[in-house]
């Protein structure tokens, strides 16, 4: 369903913003693209770009746009046509793979991907017990599920080159899990890490939440546990607002308790940083606006790229006040955050 009509109460805010949750992408479309159309729509220039270095497998070609996305779909149908919704469309954003029928669209997608020469990003959120029963609860029902849904994607990107966001919040939502499920949880991820480097195309790269979620120790202990030596690093800001510089910040202090590990940076809806400080501040907050477009052009050192994980003008969630479920893709929620870039 496309909403064009005003998105109802998006204005949220988090609490110290230390329980950041990712309200889900559970559609399954979108990802990658062009540049954005003149007129209305700008977006923050990248920070003191760094070219990124020969070693970064971010760099060397264009991500990919899904051609069928919500974003798509819903430019196609604004009547009249929406220059926001349309450069939104063909901007590149991450392809969710959750538990259901979305697994099985992966082999056309990297394919897809590779015959239009481009890179696909894919983010996997299928973890048990996953955003411990909040808006995006779900995820699959046992261990022995999910090392199997973990197969068969690691089987269906074969040797494609692709960039892999492994489990947005995973890791740092662990706290709310017993002992034993937060053991499981650790291993779960060292088995996908593990498992999708098995092709040596594939750059993994394991969430590590925000800089206002855990310190760089705390979140550095987490990742160095599930074998981020395997992988080529980790991801930051999945679905949140903080400055790309901020995060930048963070992600270097990660990295150099990590032996180096590389990052990326989701700067899909950063442009004007977080939303005040209040409960629920992640979720929906109005005033935002789009970030950086995704390149593999840095300001960090160990960044290999700003990328769109989270697709701009889907839902996070019902917020707790009934706004449309999370990965609903709603037009004019997507719209205010083109026409706020920028500003």
């Amino acid at each position: 369903m496309f909403w064009s009509t005003n998105f109802p109460g998006v204005m949220f805010l988090a609490a110290g913003a230390v329980a950041r949750r990712i309200a889900p992408f559970l559609t399954v479309a979108a990802v990658a693209g062009m540049g954005f159309l003149a007129g209305p729509v700008q977006v923050r220039p990248a920070p003191e770009v760094r070219l990124a270095d020969a070693v970064n497998p971010l760099a060397g070609m264009p991500f990919y746009v899904n051609p069928t996305s919500a974003a798509k779909r819903a430019a196609q149908r604004a009547d009249p046509a929406s220059p926001e919704l349309t450069a939104i469309a063909n901007t590149p954003q991450a392809y969710w793979i959750v538990p259901g029928s979305s697994a099985a669209t992966v082999a056309k997608y990297t394919g897809d991907a590779q015959a239009a020469g481009a890179m696909p990003v894919l983010a996997l959120y299928g973890i048990p017990h996953r955003d411990c029963g909040s808006f995006a609860a779900g995820g699959l029902a046992t261990a022995d599920d999910y090392r199997t849904w973990i197969d068969g994607i690691a089987s269906d990107v074969g040797a494609s080159r692709a960039a892999i966001i492994v489990e947005p919040d995973a890791l740092a939502m662990a706290d709310c899990l017993s002992a034993d499920q937060r053991q499981e949880r650790f291993d779960l991820i060292r088995y996908a890490v593990d498992t999708l480097t098995r092709n040596p195309a594939t750059a993994a790269y394991v969430d590590g939440g925000h800089l206002r979620w855990h310190s760089p120790e705390d979140m550095a202990a987490r990742i160095n546990k599930v074998d981020v030596g395997r992988a080529r690093g980790f991801s930051l800001n999945t679905a949140n607002f903080f400055t790309t510089e901020d995060e930048i910040g963070y992600g270097e202090a990660i990295s150099a308790l990590t032996n180096g590990s590389h990052y990326v940076i989701d700067t899909s809806r950063n442009g004007v940083g977080p939303a005040p400080d209040s409960e629920l501040n992640w979720c929906n907050p109005s005033g935002r606006a789009l970030g950086t477009l995704p390149t593999a052009a840095t300001g960090g050192a160990h960044a290999d790229a700003y990328l769109w994980i989270k697709r701009p003008g889907e839902s996070d969630g019902t917020c707790g006040k009934g706004d449309p479920p999370a990965g609903t893709f709603v037009n004019q929620y997507a719209i205010d955050l083109a026409r706020s870039a920028g500003h």
